[in-house]
């Protein structure tokens, strides 16, 4: 599933195409995956400027002149493709076996016509959805569903972060930081990243935490996301950008993926294990 980084990425790259059309039709071949009646999500769409794309945790959000929004997740196999009137398709997601042949396919679940273009929400397994939300209630919509806060927000202070710890001091440090409820967007990738900047062992249980390491740990995370932004996600297995690219982060990866391989910052063997039932990399020597 796309992480923090990688949805951030196709936001920003969707929002360099999508605003200002309209959209002129919608064709919903899985009405499941709107989680609405079809004639409810038409009259509010229908007809409507699309007036950006963000990201919230995991979440694309796009924004409509009327005041609605609509969500999508893509979970584990969706990928979202802007196929304009002219110029260069773009598929950002989970690439999908002749996905993007004779569109719309058996995977194109959600359809936006689009003025200068269409805009296909494929699935291959069915696991994402698309909601609509009411704009003005979308930060309420956000606590009513359990996501923390943004660990890159303004408001996601080194304070906020400790307390949020003290919180599940009870708790083991990677699961935690995957738990959308405690901090939103973070997966597996980049909670293996954290920990190891912040040389703490995934398994180590919140309450033995040190201040030095809960800091490191803060600006690790800060750090890792900031980065993997800049270099437009990993692409570890099958994740690409909405231009249809590799995400570059996976060089700078340090224990993610690199297990049997040697540390970056001591040169023990990066081992892997299982953790709440994620696959888990570390450092046996220089996180403790």
């Amino acid at each position: 599933m796309p992480e923090l980084p990688e949805v951030e990425t196709i936001a920003r790259e969707l929002h360099a195409v999508l605003p200002g059309r309209k959209i002129l039709r919608v064709d919903i071949q899985l009405p499941k995956m709107i989680r609405l009646t079809t004639a409810s999500f038409r009259r509010r769409v229908v007809g409507q400027k699309i007036v950006g794309v963000q990201r919230r945790a995991k979440l694309l959000l796009i924004s409509l002149q009327n005041g609605w929004t609509i969500i999508i997740h893509l979970k584990m196999s969706g990928q979202l493709i802007w196929q304009p009137t002219h110029g260069r398709m773009r598929v950002g997601g989970h690439p999908i076996p002749r996905g993007i042949e004779d569109l719309p396919n058996k995977y194109s679940h959600v359809v936006f016509v689009c003025t200068g273009g269409t805009l296909y929400f494929n699935d291959q397994r069915q696991f994402g959805f698309v909601k609509l939300i009411a704009s003005e209630k979308l930060p309420a919509w956000f606590i009513e569903q359990g996501y923390g806060p943004e660990p890159l927000g303004d408001d996601f202070t080194q304070e906020n972060f400790f307390a949020l710890l003290t919180k599940h001091q009870r708790k083991r440090l990677k699961p935690t930081l995957l738990d959308q409820r405690v901090i939103a967007g973070i997966g597996n990738i980049y909670a293996d990243e954290t920990c190891w900047l912040g040389r703490v062992r995934p398994s180590r249980r919140i309450s033995t935490l040190m201040q030095k390491e809960r800091v490191a740990l803060y600006r690790g995370l800060r750090k890792i996301l900031t980065l993997a932004i800049n270099k437009k996600g990993t692409t570890s297995d099958a994740y690409r950008t909405a231009t249809g690219d590799k995400g570059s982060m996976m060089p700078f990866l340090n224990v993610y993926g690199r297990d049997t391989k040697k540390c970056k910052r001591c040169g023990s063997t990066i081992e892997k294990t299982v953790l709440a039932g994620r696959g888990t990399h570390y450092c046996p020597k220089c996180q403790l």
